[in-house]
């Protein structure tokens, strides 16, 4: 009986198991119809780069460029300045750039996600951030 118990047990642990996995897949799927927003006016704007921004430049694009309009952002960050790949959220004015290793090959990958937002400027600026003379920071 103690076995069939214990079997019971292992059973409803599995249970609560897939119950989470259940819960993150429901979350991920929201994210795929993201076009959805575009109707009212929404739109999300990927911008990616072969080469590392330019801590400064970023830091700037952020403090004085970013449009209000923008109210969630993700992506990875490579800077010129730093061998850490860093993984930034932004929402509403708040974000968080959190430091990580990287894995794999380097790139700047950055969604953004707002209201009439005018994605030729934002690239524009974006690309501005790229450091002119990446990789040169190590010597």
């Amino acid at each position: 009986h103690d076995h069939s118990h214990g079997h019971d047990h292992s059973h409803g642990h599995d249970h609560s198991h897939g119950h989470d996995h259940s819960h993150g897949h429901d979350h991920s799927h929201g994210h795929d119809h993201a076009d959805h927003l575009e109707i009212e006016g929404f739109t999300s704007l990927s911008f990616q780069s072969d080469g590392p921004f330019a801590l400064r430049k970023f830091q700037n694009f952020l403090d004085n460029q970013m449009p209000q309009e923008v109210f969630r952002a993700k992506g990875i960050l490579w800077f010129n300045e730093s061998e850490k790949r860093h993984v930034f959220h932004l929402a509403g004015k708040r974000f968080s750039i959190d430091d990580s290793e990287w894995t794999g090959d380097r790139k700047n990958q950055l969604v953004l996600i707002g209201r009439n937002l005018d994605h030729n400027l934002l690239r524009q600026q974006l690309q501005e951030c790229v450091a002119k003379d990446a990789g040169k920071g190590f010597s």
